[in-house]
């Protein structure tokens, strides 16, 4: 498994000062998080590309600008924002794309799955265009959007991904607080290929907690040996994030 760093932590910062912190910090890997963009659609992702360039960091994953559509009139932003986040992790030399599912949690389930269809009808195509694998990330109780389950997670990647094409992206901190790590690792265990990682609301681990080291355990029963991806609250402090990257340097040296 390989530590990375989810540079949405630094989004208030300028790309060039954002690179830097993940990289003063020793972080050789990061997530390239859309928050991280002024604006989540700007198009001027060869700024990212010279400024990851100059910083010497890979950009293992990105994560995509996101549109939970609450209406079918959204669905043509939703795609946009899927597109120039593409765009972007082509640029950043990114082979995969986290995505939630683009739609909210609120939409009747006739209408659900027609926008679902409808985003994804376009931005799978794009994605496979451009070699960059999706990855469907499990959403917080609270967020907007629809997909924070396995019930739900499954009939979203019943419409959207029917062929089991697509990966997925556990975090760890929203199954925590949904309470479903263990139907998630059941269900989709063997399709892992990011892990974002935080405790409850993106706080930091600082110590082995068992839920920690059992979630590892599982990960490398399946053979997992992709990003583990620190995503953490912006409000984590410097220090905090090299107390943390220290824990899990040395957790993952066991797996």
């Amino acid at each position: 498994m390989r530590l990375s760093l989810s540079n949405g932590i630094f989004s208030k910062l300028r790309i060039n000062e954002n690179f830097k912190a993940a990289k003063n910090l020793g972080f050789q890997d990061i997530e390239f998080n859309m928050k991280s963009i002024k604006k989540e659609h700007d198009t001027d992702v060869y700024r990212e590309q010279k400024a990851l360039a100059a910083s010497g960091l890979n950009c293992l994953t990105l994560h995509s600008a996101v549109l939970h559509v609450k209406d079918p009139i959204e669905v043509h932003q939703a795609v946009y924002y899927g597109k120039i986040s593409l765009e972007c992790a082509r640029a950043l030399k990114a082979p995969l794309m986290t995505v939630h599912s683009n739609v909210s949690k609120k939409l009747p389930a006739k209408v659900r799955a027609e926008c679902l269809e409808a985003v994804f009808g376009e931005i799978k195509p794009f994605a496979k265009k451009l070699g960059i694998k999706l990855s469907l990330e499990n959403l917080s109780f609270n967020s907007t959007g629809f997909g924070k389950n396995v019930e739900e997670l499954e009939e979203v990647l019943g419409v959207i991904d029917p062929k089991g094409e697509m990966g997925f992206t556990f975090d760890l901190c929203h199954a925590l607080e949904t309470k479903v790590v263990d139907e998630l690792l059941d269900r989709f265990g063997s399709r892992v290929c990011n892990v974002h990682m935080a405790d409850k609301h993106h706080k930091p681990f600082f110590e082995r907690k068992t839920e920690l080291t059992l979630f590892l355990s599982a990960l490398h029963g399946f053979g997992y040996d992709g990003p583990i991806t620190l995503e953490l609250v912006h409000t984590t402090s410097m220090a905090d994030i090299a107390k943390t990257k220290k824990l899990f340097e040395n957790l993952l040296k066991e797996y």
